[in-house]
């Protein structure tokens, strides 16, 4: 197949795969499958990041957040690419390259996911709780991934606890997912005393799911010892 040939179904292909997400009739879902099965280019997709239809672009970020769960190795040469949303205006970009981030942490044999962590840690500042929610997760697994950064982590997931937020709810809701988020990394036999004080200061917590959150943290270190 001569150049031009190639290029020309390559345009094909791209024009097909947006109009059919422009026109609804393709689902996220069935793009990720496609991905993993190599019959939809992973560059396609990519490339419908930056469409003008929200459509396109939100159906095309829901995909690789899908294949980020499912074959996480598959988007390791694309870090760098996803990451770039990090920045957008976009919240629902942002939020899906945050978790992103986050799934790929365990594949980021170059440093590329954690070099995004002081970026990731910034999203705790705004006082917008799914930013933060999103980030609080993937900081979780960030420090699984990377064990000589969880001192620093730790140090940012209990910062949410003196975080601005809109509300003291939003402020406790957020509490609740770093409680989450330290179980990924933090071992029940020596979760550590910052740890440990922390979650123990949320069994009173006012939101009940919170508080239960970290009652069940605490009952799984008690039976370690």
């Amino acid at each position: 197949m001569c150049e031009k040939s190639r290029e020309r179904k390559a345009t094909m292909k791209e024009n097909s795969l947006h109009s059919d997400l422009a026109a609804g009739k393709i689902k996220a879902e069935s793009i990720m499958d496609g991905m993993a099965a190599k019959k939809i280019p992973l560059a396609l997709v990519l490339e419908g990041l930056s469409g003008q239809l929200p459509r396109v672009k939100f159906s095309c970020s829901k995909a690789l957040l899908l294949l980020s769960e499912k074959h996480p190795e598959m988007l390791r040469d694309s870090i760098d690419a996803i990451a770039t949303l990090l920045d957008s205006e976009n919240q629902i970009l942002k939020w899906n390259a945050t978790a992103i981030m986050g799934n790929l942490a365990a594949k980021d044999t170059e440093g590329r996911v954690r070099s995004r962590l002081k970026k990731i840690c910034g999203f705790l500042d705004g006082g917008e709780l799914i930013t933060a929610n999103n980030a609080i997760a993937a900081l979780g697994k960030m420090a699984r991934a990377f064990p000589e950064e969880r001192k620093r982590i730790v140090r940012r997931l209990i910062g949410v606890e003196r975080g601005m937020f809109e509300t003291e709810e939003c402020r406790n809701i957020a509490i609740g997912k770093a409680i989450l988020a330290v179980e990924m990394f933090c071992s029940p036999e020596n979760p550590g005393k910052q740890v440990l004080d922390f979650v123990g200061r949320q069994t009173c917590n006012s939101r009940t799911a919170t508080a239960n959150k970290a009652k069940a943290f605490i009952a799984r270190c008690r039976r370690r010892y």
